[in-house]
């Protein structure tokens, strides 16, 4: 003990000079932290020396010595500061980056001795490094004030904790409301490609007037103005651009641009606009654009121009890999990454969380293989994107585990997948799990549905609700002839049955490989997590089951189509039960994942929205029932379940009230074997 520095309660903190508001908050979470880690509240007289600020070290770079008796931590500037405390949270308390997502137990020691030497800090691989909190509607509608600035702190802190510095703090009003908590913390604020400069969208404050630029340039240059002056205060990447009110192009609500020539000089002058206004009010800005969905093949095209210096922000296709998304049906799927000769700064924004209203994980996380994320990453800095990552982090909680692996990557650059599987699961599952809890990492992406040719089209949860949703409602309308177009982007363009044995196909490859990898979680769960508490359940598994109860639930439904479509109701009223059965695993498995500070967290489910798909379903059976059992509601009584000699006797035409949908499609299951 004495050769060592002692960390007890009683250690003090002295500071040389002026410190700001950022290092304040973060010296108070190592205090917190401190308390939740050590439980000796008196000790050696020793003290935490931060230092005044030195210019001699770089950006976002320290120095920490320790000493017997001090510890003093020497940095270039407040994010330098910051990093060094949490360091030590790490690495002295062992709090882990994602201590709050993943519950980390905590046990106090009655001291934490710190051996003496010199710490010093890395460069990083990567400039602008941070999270988009996108479609954040499970955080959002999880508790209300104050308990969502708490958890909207805590997203900030596990990204400082990750060596993240740059946010957009939510989507829409969001990202205004939560951006001054972002940067008192000391991160840098950027925005959403679709809020240019973070303003207001133009429709909410002119719900009047016609969003088009060219007939009202002057609103919209005062809405960025305004957006400006009330942000130059803080850090900023101001992300210049111009897309319609919501996330879609804007001649979406502005047709008059047919073609990309035109559409491209529209952008490019609003683009050149926006930089004037920046530079009006703000010293050496740093700017960036999205290249991201239309706005890629218009660039392609040479239809763009920039100012120069603008970082060029080029987007993945919300699955993983460096090409532009689909729309609707439209997948051109055209390189999103710096050709060789484009000169400049460049950057990315990188789905670990995606909505589509298609196949994307938006509950689960990526359903391609870390050695995929990885490898595709590389590309991108061996490209020159390397100055900007933006990754849409969704509501945290369900992405941590692909959120570790691009911390650990814009940290250097470079990361051996396997080597971090193991390091992550021992960090959060205890050491003596680790080599298992890897191996079922690895396993969890082999399961994912594939549904298209390419690498990269794996399904996450949504495949299951979006296209089952689509295809009943058709169904129920009456059309089950025509080709259901909001679909062809999965089974091509093929008439209405083709479409649901097309789905049935992809489910019932996926099926059995869900279904052997959940029993196999389930033989794991007695097993002690001395790190984990209940993690295992409300993560890998949860995500497991989420898959399997969502692939059996398409499954059964597009069976009952098949039986519909060859005559049978009756069966296809069963089957359509048991695929409702198998949605409500899903939101069981919702709510078994919710307990202590999780309760309520699955309530905002209204992206992937599995409740509804139960309420569809329900919709469903009681179609079939009116269809094949009505009006009268017990012929399916007599024709399944009335002994053979008494079907002919109808001096009563019944004797007691029809029986409910689900006690009927349950006695027909069993009758049937």
């Amino acid at each position: 003990m004495e050769s060592c520095f002692t960390l007890t309660l009683n250690t003090s903190f002295v500071i040389d000079g002026e410190i700001d508001l950022p290092i304040i908050k973060t010296l108070s979470i190592l205090k917190r932290d401190m308390e939740k880690t050590i439980q000796a509240a008196k000790g050696p007289n020793n003290r935490i020396r931060l230092r005044a600020r030195d210019p001699a070290i770089l950006t976002e770079s320290w120095i920490i010595e320790v000493d017997t008796d001090e510890i003093r931590v020497f940095y270039g500037d407040t994010l330098g500061c910051i990093y060094a405390l949490l360091f030590m949270s790490e690495r002295f308390l062992g709090v882990t980056p994602f201590w709050f997502w993943n519950d980390q137990n905590f046990s106090k020691d009655p001291y934490i001795p710190v051996s003496p030497g010199i710490r010093r800090s890395s460069p990083y691989g990567i400039r602008f490094r941070g999270w988009f909190v996108n479609d954040e509607v499970l955080i959002e509608n999880w508790q209300k004030e104050p308990e969502n600035l708490v958890h909207w702190a805590m997203v900030f802190e596990a990204l400082l904790r990750c060596g993240g510095n740059m946010i957009i703090a939510g989507t829409d009003v969001n990202s205004r409301k939560y951006r001054s908590l972002a940067a008192g913390m000391g991160l840098w604020i950027t925005h959403h490609h679709a809020e240019p400069l973070g303003a207001e969208m133009f429709s909410r404050i002119y719900p009047g007037k016609n969003p088009s630029y060219t007939a009202n340039s002057d609103l919209f240059d005062e809405l960025w103005e305004q957006a400006v002056i009330k942000q130059k205060k803080y850090k900023v990447i101001w992300n210049l651009g111009f897309r319609g009110q919501g996330d879609r192009p804007f001649w979406a609500d502005d047709p008059g641009y047919a073609g990309g020539k035109q559409r491209g000089q529209i952008i490019s002058g609003v683009i050149r606009r926006q930089y004037e206004i920046v530079k009006r009010h703000v010293d050496n800005p740093i700017c960036c654009v999205n290249l991201y969905g239309e706005i890629t093949e218009l660039y392609r095209d040479g239809n763009l121009s920039f100012p120069p210096g603008l970082i060029k922000v080029w987007s993945d296709n919300g699955y993983g890999r460096m090409v532009s998304r689909r729309q609707g049906n439209n997948n051109p799927r055209v390189h999103a990454l710096p050709a060789g000769g484009d000169c400049g700064p460049h950057g990315i924004y990188y789905h670990c969380s995606f909505h589509d209203l298609q196949a994307s994980n938006h509950l689960t996380m990526s359903p391609n293989p870390a050695e995929f994320i990885a490898a595709e990453l590389g590309r991108a800095l061996e490209a020159g994107a390397g100055e900007y990552w933006i990754i849409n982090c969704g509501s945290v909680k369900p992405h941590v585990y692909m959120l570790d692996l691009i911390g650990g990557l814009w940290r250097t650059g470079q990361i051996d997948v396997e080597k971090w599987r193991i390091c992550y699961a021992g960090t959060y599952f205890g050491a003596e799990n680790a080599k298992t809890i890897a191996a079922l990492f690895s396993e969890y992406a082999s399961c994912t549905a594939k549904y298209g040719p390419n690498e990269d089209e794996r399904a996450g949860e949504q495949l299951w609700h979006h296209p089952v949703r689509e295809l009943l409602c058709r169904w129920i309308s009456g059309d089950t002839e025509s080709c259901l177009e909001e679909l062809i982007w999965l089974t091509g363009d093929v008439p209405f049955a083709e479409q649901v044995k097309k789905l049935e196909a992809i489910c019932l490859e996926a099926l059995p490989k869900w279904e052997t990898f959940c029993k196999n979680c389930a033989a794991l769960r007695p097993l002690p997590y001395s790190g984990g508490g209940r993690l295992f359940d409300d993560s890998l598994f949860l995500h497991a089951r989420l898959q399997w109860s969502g692939s059996a639930g398409a499954a059964a439904f597009c069976e009952s189509f098949r039986a519909y479509a060859s005559g049978d109701t009756a069966l296809a009223f069963r089957a359509a039960d048991r695929a409702r059965s198998w949605y409500e695993e899903s939101v069981k498995a919702l709510f078994e994942a919710e307990h202590g500070e999780w309760v309520g967290y699955y309530n905002g489910d209204c992206l992937t929205d599995i409740r509804l798909t139960v309420f569809c379903l329900d919709a469903l059976v009681s179609y079939l029932r009116i269809m094949g059992d009505g009006p009268d509601f017990h012929k399916w009584e007599r024709d399944f379940l009335t002994p053979a000699a008494e079907k002919k006797i109808m001096l009563l035409s019944s004797k007691q009230r029809a029986l409910t949908n689900e006690k009927l499609a349950r006695i027909l299951a069993s009758s049937s074997g």
